[in-house]
């Protein structure tokens, strides 16, 4: 479900095709800078997007994902959260507009201009991925019937 929350996520930053690839085809000061960025992690997962080159990997026991431009500068950070991370009045808001919903994941979304939150939840009808913005509001950012 990560997966599709930051697909949906690049899709408004950047028109994407990616493809999986090695360590390799990484530019040196992607490597670089993610290595000093992230020190002792281990299992990275490169996938190179137009302009971006993304690392999927674990850290202090989090979900993260990491976007950086191909100079080596930081573009924005992914990484799952707790529901009790979230902004209390956003929760409230999400408790009362999506009552009957199972929330499958939070992650929190910092962006290089924006910093905002999303829930992936889902009942027997559709899923939806909700956004909470700076202002604590919640919009629909992406809706599937099932």
């Amino acid at each position: 479900m990560k997966n599709l929350i930051l697909s949906a996520l690049l899709t408004v930053a950047v028109a994407s095709s990616a493809f999986a690839t090695g360590e390799s085809k990484i530019s040196y000061f992607v490597l670089n800078s993610f290595k000093n960025d992230f020190k002792d992690v281990t299992d990275v997962t490169w996938t190179l997007k137009t302009g971006l080159a993304e690392a999927t990997f674990i850290y202090n026991n989090r979900k993260m994902d990491v976007f950086y431009n191909p100079n080596g500068t930081l573009f924005a950070v992914s990484k799952s959260v707790e529901l009790d991370e979230l902004p209390v009045n956003a929760k409230r808001q999400f408790a009362k507009r999506y009552e009957g919903y199972t929330v499958k994941e939070a992650i929190q979304y910092d962006g290089s201009e924006e910093k905002n939150y999303y829930i992936s939840a889902e009942n027997e009808k559709e899923s939806v991925i909700i956004k909470i913005d700076k202002d604590e509001q919640l919009s629909v950012f992406k809706k599937v019937k099932k």
